[in-house]
């Protein structure tokens, strides 16, 4: 799911089986999500770290589904809950959501959050980001995309929430002929600047990660994974190991020796 200060969060496909792992120290916690059972909700998953606090903390959302035989979500249910894991106090509690939240913003939520970018994490809905934040366990106000899909804006989104060097980014591709790739920023006063263009020579279909040092992570879909230098305008390969032929997700990671409460030693 999500990289924090040397810890990995990984999660199964129904979000409700968690684990925090360093692979550094191969030690690791199992966490179990409250209240639900696995086939009746659809959740969204956020990792980030209260450095006030020195807390690590899990963000979860959970919307009631009802599925058919075959396991297919048929309806969305009409209330969202939030629920926050604290590694220092090893439990989860409640956290209201605004009541000004439409429910089409949580039936469009996307599976993971945002990196936590400055203590906050921003989950990603219809057309709007929705900013938590990790110090104070309260939601902020909404803020609306540069090119929201339900506008016809002639835009095509071409990458996920980044961390643009401790902003809020997204990266955009303008329709047409003459096609341009952009990096949008948030700044300060909530408003998307227009950062720089992104020439390559090899486009990417989709954009993962910053990696800072004028590196982006990004995926072609018939190349495969790319690192790509806007400053050079060029793309590398990422070099996976020839067995790794299926890969889930993809995470910037710094190696630390972070060790939990509760963790285990892996075999």
């Amino acid at each position: 799911m999500r990289s924090c200060n040397g810890l990995v969060c990984l999660s199964n496909e129904s979000s409700y089986d968690i684990c925090i792992w360093n692979p550094c120290t191969r030690q690791y916690k199992m966490l179990n999500a409250p209240n639900y059972s696995i086939n009746n909700v659809g959740a969204c998953l956020g990792f980030g770290f209260d450095s006030v606090g020195n807390d690590y903390k899990i963000l979860r959302i959970v919307t009631k589904v009802t599925r058919n035989t075959w396991g297919f979500i048929i309806n969305m249910g009409n209330f969202s809950e939030a629920q926050l894991y604290s590694a220092n106090a090893d439990t989860w509690k409640m956290i209201r959501t605004p009541d000004t939240i439409k429910m089409s913003f949580w039936h469009k939520l996307k599976r993971f959050c945002g990196p936590d970018i400055s203590g906050k994490l921003y989950m990603e809905g219809e057309g709007e980001l929705l900013p938590f934040d990790l110090r104070n366990d309260l939601f902020g106000e909404i803020v609306v995309l540069p090119f929201p899909d339900y506008v016809e804006q002639k835009r095509i989104k071409k990458s996920k929430i980044l961390d643009f060097e401790g902003s809020v980014a997204m990266v955009y591709e303008s329709a047409g002929d003459e096609s341009v790739m952009s990096l949008w920023m948030l700044d300060d006063d909530g408003l998307w600047i227009k950062k720089f263009n992104l020439e390559m020579d090899l486009e990417l279909d989709r954009t993962y990660l910053y990696l800072g040092a004028q590196h982006f992570l990004g995926l072609n879909f018939v190349f495969g994974y790319k690192f790509y230098n806007y400053t050079k305008k060029t793309t590398k390969k990422l070099p996976f190991p020839a067995h790794l032929t299926d890969v889930k997700s993809v995470a910037k990671f710094t190696q630390s020796l972070v060790s939990l409460e509760g963790f285990q030693s892996q075999e």
